[in-house]
């Protein structure tokens, strides 16, 4: 029924397609009947500016030049300048030749200049990644850009190539190339997630953390799967200093995702830093505590150390979690547990009764 179907179209858009003017014919008639592309070429050349060709809007010249003489030739980019003119001059012009992709009638010019694009992106696509596996660098990036040129609505011709400026370390390319994509498309969720991961790199100052964090926020907005991405901005709210709100953060994420152990991990790794920060901090003060300091001091002191036992035992839970929920036996999880036990019970056994006994001979009361 289908081939059917397309023989009817065929002879009723021969029929439509009759009345071309003699360059286009003279530009078939040599690509078709005399294989020679040189001619077809001038022909049709000269069938794009015919005024009996109607330029205005006749969309056949520009189309034939792309598919059957560029195309052949390999000619990427004429051939994607002209798949561009043909669906501007005339996209629901039927074609002269119809044909089935998959499932589906490839009917007007506009079907048809999708139908190539897509096809021939694919093919220089692959091309360029084969280049870059070959390490022909200079060669993977001009067919990626022709790929773009071929078929600038696929996203994955900026993400390619701004990973591949990434791993040269040219941030300055990776982000030209990411808001090349944005451009396409300014809801596309990874575009706002690598530029957000990019300022994160090399000791990220303030200013940068801020417009990391609104570009996570912005990228959740627009992802289908938002759990790796919140993970990401758990992580931008402890760098900025925005410790409860990390916390109430943390909190949400668990009960959305409640079987994940890679966030009970990640989790166990905030409370482990607030932690650290805290028992790493006050070293220093509690070397040169003594009875004669300030009683402000010694019970902030032990506030503080009480504060970081807690936070300890905390991150210790949520890694043994982490631990329950993995599939696989991972040591990590575990071994991250043991050192924050560590740390409690340096806590337990040398800072608390250290602060305790020289509270004691100051006659300050902690509790």
């Amino acid at each position: 029924m289908k081939k059917i179907i397309i023989i009817i179209i065929t002879i009723i858009f021969s029929i439509s397609c009759s009345s071309t003017c003699m360059e286009y014919r003279s530009a078939t008639t040599a690509a078709r009947s005399e294989k020679d592309l040189r001619r077809a070429e001038e022909w049709a050349l000269k069938a794009l500016e015919s005024s009996e060709c109607n330029p205005e809007n006749d969309a056949l010249a520009p189309y034939f030049l792309a598919t059957e003489v560029y195309l052949k030739q390999k000619k990427y980019k004429k051939m994607a300048e002209m798949l561009t003119l043909a669906e501007k001059r005339n996209p629901d012009l039927p074609l002269e030749n119809p044909f089935v992709l998959g499932d589906t009638p490839i009917m007007t010019i506009s079907q048809g200049v999708n139908a190539y694009r897509e096809q021939e992106w694919m093919s220089i696509y692959n091309l360029s990644i084969d280049a870059k596996e070959k390490q022909n660098f200079e060669k993977s990036i001009d067919l990626m850009e022709t790929a773009i040129l071929v078929y600038p609505a696929r996203l994955e011709s900026y993400s390619t190539l701004a990973f591949w400026a990434i791993e040269n370390q040219d941030l300055e390319e990776a982000n030209r190339n990411i808001e090349r994509g944005l451009k396409v498309d300014n809801e596309n969720s990874n575009f706002y997630q690598l530029k957000a991961d990019i300022l994160l790199k090399n000791n990220p100052n303030s200013i940068q953390l801020q417009e990391s964090k609104s570009l996570y926020e912005k990228a959740i907005e627009y992802s289908d799967d938002p759990g790796p991405i919140m993970r990401k901005l758990l992580f931008v709210y402890i760098d900025l200093g925005e410790n409860e709100t990390a916390i109430e953060y943390s909190n949400k994420l668990m009960d959305e995702f409640p079987d994940d152990p890679d966030l009970y991990y990640n989790v166990g790794v905030l409370y482990q830093r607030l932690a650290t920060e805290i028992y790493d901090g006050n070293l220093e003060l509690f070397n040169i505590t003594n009875k004669e300091s300030k009683p402000v001091q010694i019970l902030d002191l032990y506030k503080s150390y009480k504060k970081a036992r807690k936070l300890s035992y905390n991150s210790r839970d949520f890694f043994l979690q982490a631990s329950d929920l993995e599939i696989e036996d991972s040591s990590s999880s575990l071994e991250a547990a043991k050192e924050m036990k560590k740390i409690m019970k340096n806590i337990d056994d040398i800072f608390i009764p250290s602060i305790k006994k020289t509270a004691k001979e100051a006659n300050i009361e902690l509790e």
